[in-house]
């Protein structure tokens, strides 16, 4: 008896485990799902974008029957998208799916946006049958009236044949031409009301292709103001480093300060976030051009990190917060347009790691340790740097994934030995992968990707995520 209840308990844990595994394979698909449809939305690859995702939802809807918020938030995207396909080419069954889904499967999608679009494409439909109807309409006009002048010369030839010899039935003839003739005169009516509701017709789509026209330039001109803006972001920054410096010797200061030395910048261990009391140095027009110089070359190379990576933006968006974050830090103007440099590339050794492995939806031990490597191969592909920032460029590279307790690599840094460039690179990169649409892990909007970086202290310099807070 006691034997046979152990392995009924054996079993009962087979069970357990196995069923435990079943579940969170369950889980692990579903997330897979919704990166692939994010990758194909981003890659514009709309139908396979709405089966992953449709695959995911459905796989959260049998789980437990609520789909999770990013789940909901990526879908509307990817719904809104393929309704507007439909409603540029209309195709029936693709439309009855969609209607399906957002009345029965996943009614959490439905939003305004999307109800709009789906009453647009209705409406669209019943004006086709309209317009088929009316076509339909018109080729029985023709017909009719065709069958009418037909009987018309019937009639003529049929009177002048038998003369006089049949004049009731001549009469009679007279007769049915006249009705004839009274229903062509109701057909030409018919037919004019049908010219004038075409000319109806004609008018309004020419005034819904101008809208649009007028829509799409609208849009055109919101997308070069946008881009305008991103490039004068680049020129504001500059402006800040020449309204900031005072003609001061910089190797006198330098010294005082503690940020320069016979090599250029100390910044690995400096941990010196406040300016000095004396007025920061101009610089001299030579350097102001060797930094405009420097920050495009460096835009460039991020734009190229940014594209083997397929993270979109996130050379700029780095950058950007690293700039802010310095100067909030009260980093001199100066040191901060080159961290804001440096912000760019500090993943270029990514260019050395073989594209299926970036590309991989998994890793092996192997591809890891590939791509771990990528902090030891910057150095071929900074060479461009003047030689006075090499430590700032090095620094961001080689350890920007060190953390704030020393258990971070390459060499496992703690606290302020860590260099300043690779403190703030650390949060700002946290932050912006937290806070991208690329990221489902914990919601996109940068409350709670605040809340996630202060819930992760060990791994950041508090400084930096109080600055951060400032900032954002």
């Amino acid at each position: 008896m006691l034997r046979s209840r152990k392995i009924l308990a054996v079993l009962f844990g087979l069970i357990c485990l196995t069923w435990s595994g079943f579940a969170q394979a369950t889980v692990n698909l579903a997330e897979r799902y919704l990166n692939q449809a994010y990758d194909a939305f981003e890659d514009g690859d709309i139908e396979l974008a709405y089966k992953r995702i449709n695959a995911a939802m459905k796989i959260n809807v049998s789980q437990d029957g609520i789909i999770p918020a990013n789940t909901v938030a990526q879908a509307r995207l990817i719904y809104k998208q393929k309704l507007l396909k439909v409603q540029k080419k209309y195709n029936e069954a693709d439309f009855i799916e969609i209607k399906t889904n957002l009345e029965q499967d996943f009614k959490a999608i439905n939003n305004k946006e999307i109800t709009t679009l789906v009453r647009q494409i209705e409406a669209k439909v019943v004006q086709a049958e309209k317009d088929k109807a009316d076509a339909k309409q018109s080729e029985f006009q023709n017909a009719l009236k065709t069958s009418i002048e037909e009987a018309n010369e019937s009639s003529k030839a049929a009177i002048e044949e038998l003369g006089t010899k049949m004049i009731e039935q001549q009469e009679k003839s007279n007769e049915n031409v006249n009705r004839y003739i009274e229903q062509n005169e109701k057909n030409n009516q018919q037919t004019q009301h049908s010219f004038r509701m075409l000319f109806i017709l004609i008018l309004v789509v020419v005034v819904v292709v101008l809208l649009v026209i007028l829509l799409i330039v609208a849009i055109v001109r919101a997308a070069a103001k946008a881009n305008r803006q991103q490039q004068q972001q680049y020129v504001e920054a500059f402006k800040l480093l020449a309204a900031n410096q005072s003609q001061t010797n910089q190797i006198m200061i330098g010294g005082i300060a503690g940020l320069y030395g016979d090599d250029g910048l100390k910044l690995a261990g400096s941990g010196t976030w406040s300016q000095s009391a004396l007025p920061e140095p101009e610089d001299t027009p030579e350097e102001k051009e060797e930094l405009r110089n420097l920050a495009a070359k460096c835009e460039d190379l991020g734009a190229q990190i940014d594209q083997v990576t397929g993270r979109k933006n996130n050379s700029k968006n780095v950058s950007e917060l690293v700039f802010k974050i310095a100067t909030k830090l009260g980093v001199r103007q100066h040191d901060a347009m080159v961290y804001f440099c440096a912000g760019m590339v500090y993943d270029v050794g990514f260019l050395d790691i073989p594209e299926e492995v970036l590309q991989a939806e998994s890793l092996t031990p192997e591809q890891r340790a590939q791509i771990d490597e990528h902090i030891n191969k910057a150095e071929s592909h900074l060479m461009f740097v003047p030689r006075r920032y090499w430590n700032v460029f090095e620094d961001a590279a080689k350890f920007h994934h060190e953390n704030f307790d020393g258990s971070g690599r390459p060499q496992g840094l703690k606290g302020k030995d860590i260099p300043d460039i690779a403190r703030i690179i650390r949060a700002a990169d946290s932050f912006n992968a937290l806070s991208s649409r690329r990221s489902f892990r914990g919601g996109t909007d940068k409350e709670t990707a605040l809340e996630i970086l202060e819930q992760q202290a060990n791994l950041y310099d508090p400084d930096v995520i109080d600055a951060l807070k400032d900032i954002i």
